[in-house]
C-alpha cells in the first residue's frame, strides 16, 4: 500500500490513553504496545481502503502535528486546543475525558473578596483560558503559569487557581472550594483541515464506527462549591454531555 493510502493517527500519552486505545480496539483496531514512540501499522481495520499508522505524542503536541499534516488525525483535549490555538476539525467527542474547568480558591474566598484586592494572582497550567476569563470580568489579575496549581496556592504563590477538576478529593483535603465552573474539558478526535475528499470519506467511516462502538460515559465529578456564600450554588453533581463537533466532509 502506498504512502498516499495511509492515514496517520496521533494519540496522546495521557491518563486517558488506555480508554482511547480500548475505544479504537472496539472499532477493530489492533492497537499495539505504545510504550515506544514508533509508528505502528495496524492495517485497514475499517476496510475503507486506507491503512492506519498509529503513534503516541505529548498531549500538547497533537494539534500541531495534525494542523501541519504530519499526522492526518489525532486525539486532543479542548483545554489544550484552546491553549495551543490549533486550527483543526473536531468531528467527534469521546464520552470519557470530560472534566469541569474550574476557578477555585481556599475555602472562605469568593469573587467579592478576590475582586476587592488591588492585585489577584492566579495559578494555572492554562494561562490563555485564565486571562480570557478575567478579562471578560474586567478584573486585574496576574497569571502565573505553573503545573501544580494546588501547591501554588498552598504555599502562597497565588490567591486562587484555574484548572481542570478530575478528582475532588484533593480539593476537600486541602480545604479548597470551587467558585465557578468556567467550561467543560472534552476529548476530541481532531482532523487536518486540508485532507482530500477520499481521506475525508475514510474519516467519516471512522467517526461512524467510533459512534457505534461508544462506551458509556463515566460517573460525573462532584463539584465542591463554596457553600458559605449565600449566592453560591450548593454542592451537586454537574455534568455537561454536549459536544461541539464539526462535520467532516
Amino acid at each position: 500500500m502506498s504512502r498516499r493510502e495511509t492515514l496517520r493517527l496521533a494519540v496522546p500519552l495521557c491518563e486517558e490513553l488506555d480508554e482511547i486505545c480500548d475505544h479504537f480496539r472496539g472499532c477493530g483496531f489492533e492497537i499495539p504496545d505504545l510504550s515506544m514512540p514508533n509508528l505502528h501499522d495496524v492495517g485497514d481495520p475499517l476496510e475503507c481502503g486506507y491503512s492506519f499508522e498509529i503513534f503516541r505524542l505529548d498531549p500538547h503536541d497533537v494539534g500541531t502535528y495534525v494542523e501541519h499534516a504530519i499526522s492526518h488525525l489525532g486525539v486532543m483535549s479542548t483545554d489544550l486546543l484552546r491553549e495551543t490555538q490549533s486550527q483543526v476539525w473536531r468531528p467527534y467527542t469521546f464520552p470519557f475525558g470530560q472534566y469541569p474547568m474550574v476557578l477555585a480558591a481556599p475555602r472562605g474566598e469568593s469573587f467579592a473578596s478576590l475582586s476587592s484586592q488591588p492585585q489577584v494572582r492566579i495559578a494555572t497550567p492554562y494561562p490563555r483560558l485564565a486571562r480570557e476569563v478575567f478579562a471578560q470580568r474586567g478584573m486585574s489579575v496576574e497569571v502565573v503559569d505553573v503545573t501544580n496549581s494546588y501547591t501554588a496556592c498552598l504555599l502562597g504563590l497565588a490567591d486562587a487557581f484555574v484548572d481542570r477538576l478530575v478528582d475532588p478529593t484533593p480539593m476537600f483535603e486541602h480545604d479548597f472550594r470551587v467558585l465557578e465552573v468556567l467550561e467543560y474539558r472534552r476529548l476530541k478526535l481532531v482532523v487536518n483541515r486540508a485532507l482530500g475528499s477520499r481521506r475525508r470519506i475514510a474519516i467519516q467511516q471512522l467517526v461512524k464506527s467510533l459512534t457505534e462502538h461508544q462506551p458509556e460515559a463515566p460517573t460525573p465529578v462532584e463539584i465542591p462549591y463554596e457553600v458559605t456564600d449565600e449566592f453560591a450554588p450548593g454542592p451537586y453533581l454537574h455534568w455537561d454531555n454536549g459536544s461541539e463537533g464539526e462535520v467532516v466532509g
